[in-house]
Formats: C-alpha cells, structure tokens, sequence
C-alpha cells in the first residue's frame, strides 16, 4: 500500500509537471490571441493551488509542525469541485466549441488528469493526511477571494488583451461560450457557479466533517 512520503512525493511531482507545462511554459505570452498564457483558464489556477498545496504537503512531511497552509485546503476542495463540474458539463454540452482532432492517449490522459484526477490527490491529500474547515473565516476568505480574483482576470485583463476567441457578442474571453453572452447573461452565470461553489463547500464540508456537523 502506498504510504503517505511516497503519495506526497507522486503528488508533488504530478503538479510540478503541470505547473512547468502549464503555468511557467504558457504563462503571459504577450502574442495577439495568447495574453495571459495558461493562467487564462481556472484549470490551470487549480492546478496552481494544487502544486502550492502539494509543495506544503512535502514540506509538512519533513516538519509536521509546518502546518500553515490548512487554511487554503476548502478553497482549494471547493475550486476542485467546480473545475470538474464545469468543464465535464460545458463541454458536454459543446460549450468549448468543436473538439480538437488527432488527440493521442496522452493527450486524453492529460486531460483526465488536468479536470478530475489532480482533485484526488486533493482529497486524498485532505481527507487522510491533512486537517480542514476548522477556521471559518480565514479558509472562506480564500474560495471568495480566488473567486473574485479569476472573474475580474477575465473581465478587465485578458478579455481586453486578447482578439480570439470570439462569439457572436465578444472576443477575447477564454472560454468560447462566454463570447456569446452579454454582460447580464455573464452575471448570471457567475451567480450560478456562486451558487454551485457554495452548495459544493457544504457539500466538501459533510464529507470532511461528517453529516452531522453545522453547514458552514
């Protein structure tokens, strides 16, 4: 059975990978189309809190009194939740447009990986070796701030430096499907995924502290 140096150093380098690939390689690439690198999609923030938290995760094994990053795991448990309900429910409904051809099984792995198995070495991570939803406060501060921060990215960075994609209203967004939106109807989706992150931090919350603890 795998034990918890070797799940940590697997889960390490799993993120370090993708934040190399990902992040560092993709990152603010100031080409017309390309602003903003892999840091324009939530996945890829995802996975930035997913390598900070696996980065912590090692650090703890070797001093377990490093203790400090606790307070980002129900942030981190919430956006896990939403990338994967997001991205396997808009691109069943074809809202990333047309499917990329000539995909290999590497491709496809990675991208299982990228939108569902990072997020169980997250719960793995938090459900055995890890301690959450202790401080209210603090840990809700993190999910809200990540939040805001992603869709003001969006809306006053990226939308604005970049020509493609575009929908039948606007350009620029990095999802295809938010270029056929206006501004009410993207307020409106943002309020929905509001709604779903938050029905999802209940949700992380019962399975962490079990049924019978308060809903926050």
């Amino acid at each position: 059975m795998l034990n918890r140096r070797n799940f940590r150093i697997i889960a390490f380098g799993l993120t370090l990978y993708f934040f190399i690939t990902n992040i560092v390689i993709g990152n603010y690439v100031l080409n017309a189309g390309t602003w903003g690198g892999g840091l324009k999609f939530l996945t890829n923030w995802n996975l930035l809190l997913n390598f900070i938290i696996a980065s912590c995760a090692l650090i703890n094994e070797r001093d377990s009194k490093f203790n400090s990053y606790y307070f980002l795991l129900p942030g981190s448990m919430v956006l896990n939740v939403l990338v994967f309900l997001l991205y396997w429910l808009i691109k069943l409904f074809g809202g990333f447009g047309a499917a990329e051809s000539g995909w290999t099984i590497f491709n496809v792995l990675k991208d299982y990986y990228m939108h569902f198995g990072t997020s169980i070495f997250l719960f793995v991570e938090v459900l055995f070796y890890s301690k959450a939803f202790t401080n209210l406060k603090k840990e809700y501060s993190v999910f809200t701030f990540v939040f805001i921060a992603y869709i003001v990215w969006m809306e006053f960075f990226v939308q604005v430096n970049n020509e493609i994609p575009c929908g039948s209203v606007s350009c620029g967004f990095p999802y295809l499907f938010l270029n056929d939106l206006n501004n009410v109807g993207r307020i409106i989706f943002y309020l929905i995924v509001w709604i779903m992150g938050n029905l999802s931090w209940i949700g992380c919350r019962k399975l962490v502290k079990g049924p019978s603890h308060s809903l926050f």
